[in-house]
């Protein structure tokens, strides 16, 4: 890193290059502001998302795609993009210090979009196949279950509403749940179990996603060690997300779960600091809220730095 981008003083710097992320700095270069992204990558779970049908302004288009778009834009409005890891935001003064393996820059607000990471099984076959019928989304992917045989991996209410969602869609519905009991809201077990096409597997797990180019089918294993092998057609998988806010979770107030508490302005309890995306305390995970959230933050932003008189 130069000199001269040590000691520089950015108007915002926007951690993360998910759809809020890109949002914001749309939005934020619009206004002539002095903007910085840094992101381990551009795209966010975006990148995880074989077709999107449910974007405004696309009839349908795959998450590369898309995110080739995305990067087209911010190249074209100039916005300065660094990719590598945001390791810690500190507050100096009025001043905003993001320490990240690309070096140390300094901001007079911060918009955080860094959102969160889907659990994994970490089984043979998930990794290859995301996209390709292994899906941790089912609000974005269940008008592709139509007609077919499809398991949701988990047991908590993203999981049993995930399920119930599919059953309007899929011919059959596998529920497979590691315990013998679910950690759902008793009401909504109840509800799924009237579906005449669920079916719960209980005390078992998901050891393999078997497939060439598409989900064929997957390997279970129930807790005597019995192994049995189901043809499928899509694995939902919904074990929980991962929020990753340590790096600025000491400035700000987070909930119960981590996420980073937002206000409507997607303003945070720490002046300056803004929030965006899976990141926050949004009741909903989707790319389309995630960029709208983003712009609100970067509105907010300048208001911020105009108020402050920057």
């Amino acid at each position: 890193m130069s000199e001269s981008q040590q000691s520089r003083v950015y108007d915002v710097i926007i951690v993360g290059c998910g759809p809020a992320g890109v949002s914001a700095a749309i939005y934020t270069k619009r206004k002539m502001l002095d903007v910085l992204v840094i992101s381990k990558d551009i795209g966010g779970q975006v990148l995880l998302t074989g077709f999107i049908e449910n974007y405004p302004g696309f009839e349908g288009v795959r998450g590369e795609a898309l995110v080739e778009i995305f990067e087209r834009q911010l190249k074209g409005l100039g916005v300065d993009v660094k990719i590598g890891e945001v390791e810690r935001v500190e507050r100096d003064g009025e001043i905003f210090k993001v320490i990240s393996s690309e070096g140390n820059f300094s901001g007079k607000a911060v918009i955080v979009t860094g959102g969160s990471t889907y659990k994994r099984l970490n089984v043979p076959g998930e990794e290859r196949l995301i996209g390709r019928g292994v899906s941790f989304c089912a609000t974005c992917d269940a008008p592709f279950a139509r007609n077919r045989e499809v398991a949701v991996v988990g047991g908590g209410n993203a999981a049993l509403q995930s399920a119930e969602l599919l059953s309007r869609y899929a011919k059959m519905v596998y529920i497979i749940h590691r315990r013998d009991k679910f950690r759902a809201d008793e009401v909504l077990v109840e509800r799924v179990k009237r579906h005449q096409n669920v079916q719960f597997i209980m005390n078992s797990v998901v050891t393999e996603i078997k497939g060439d180019k598409r989900v064929e089918g997957i390997t279970v294993k129930d807790k005597e060690g019995n192994i049995a092998e189901m043809k499928l057609d899509m694995v939902f998988i919904e074990v929980g997300r991962e929020v990753k806010a340590d790096y600025i979770k000491h400035l700000v107030r987070t909930n119960e779960w981590g996420q980073i508490v937002v206000d409507r302005r997607q303003r945070t309890s720490c002046e300056g600091v803004f929030a965006a995306g899976d990141i926050t305390d949004r009741p909903y995970q989707q790319a389309i809220i995630a960029a709208g959230d983003g712009a609100v933050a970067a509105l907010s932003a300048y208001d911020f730095l105009t108020e402050k008189g920057y």
